[in-house]
């Protein structure tokens, strides 16, 4: 096997052109390539010398440099907000100090802890390449055109005041989960005014219950029933079969909505 010629540019625009070559892939915290034949890696782009390492935080918005590990993302929130919850649940410590936000988003694996908080925060990713811009998240994900030959360079989201609910179903803490679902909550008194919730692991990867926040905003806190039909699929997994899946993540929702409701 041929040498993995490796590149340091200093500036993003150094970037853009090593971008277009074959087989020449951006390096942050490395445990991607992991997952990767390195007969396909023929460059990697090391990201430490670009302004990617950053995370402001304002009382309007957050936003974190693509290269910002889910323990520096810990460290920096309040233990409140809904990425805390969900990165403090992945991986182990020594990988939390490894994994970036940049390459996770990028690779999205079906067991993220990171992407069901992000969808349901409506975050953007900034990007840099062909196309470059500010996107929506889900908009990214869902749009090949985005992902190829780009460097994401960091996420932003609003920073709203949510109460939030986070679950991961695992056989045990260190197992990847067969599926995550975030709930996200703004209420007015007796009434939800706002409330989104997201699952990844489904078919399709991820998927907003659209259906059920439209049926659950402005109801008061003690209507709130949730369906028996949930509009979400799984395909089978260890030892478990779609219906079963389905009904746990069923089973879930109830559970984080009278846990958010409570709150």
């Amino acid at each position: 096997m041929k040498g993995i010629e490796w590149y340091f540019p200093r500036t993003l625009e150094e970037v853009i052109p090593l971008l277009k070559g074959e087989g020449i892939i951006p390096h942050g915290g490395g445990t991607g390539i992991l997952r990767t034949r390195l007969n396909r890696i023929k460059g990697l782009i090391d990201l430490s010398h670009l302004p990617l390492h950053f995370f402001q935080h304002s009382h309007y918005t957050v936003k974190i440099g693509a290269t910002q590990t889910f323990a520096e993302v810990i460290e920096q929130l309040d233990q409140t907000y809904i990425l805390t919850k969900a990165l403090g649940l992945s991986a182990s410590t020594p990988l939390r100090h490894r994994i970036t936000i940049g390459g996770s988003v990028a690779l999205f694996p079906a067991w993220s802890d990171l992407m069901g908080p992000l969808i349901a925060l409506e975050a953007e990713v900034s990007l840099v390449g062909k196309p470059q811009g500010t996107f929506p998240i889900a908009q990214y994900v869902t749009d090949s055109k985005l992902r190829g030959g780009t460097l994401i360079t960091g996420i932003e989201f609003r920073n709203d005041s949510w109460i939030s609910y986070y679950h991961r179903e695992a056989r045990t803490h260190f197992d990847y989960p067969a599926f995550t679902i975030t709930i996200l909550l703004k209420r007015t008194h007796n009434k939800i005014e706002d409330i989104r919730i997201g699952i990844v692991g489904c078919v399709g990867k991820f998927k907003r219950l659209f259906n059920l926040e439209d049926a659950l905003k402005g109801r008061g806190v003690d209507e709130v029933e949730v369906p028996t039909g949930l509009d979400v699929a799984f395909t089978a997994k260890k030892f478990m079969s779609p219906e079963y899946l389905k009904h746990l993540a069923g089973v879930y929702i109830e559970k984080g909505l009278q846990t958010v409701l409570r709150d």
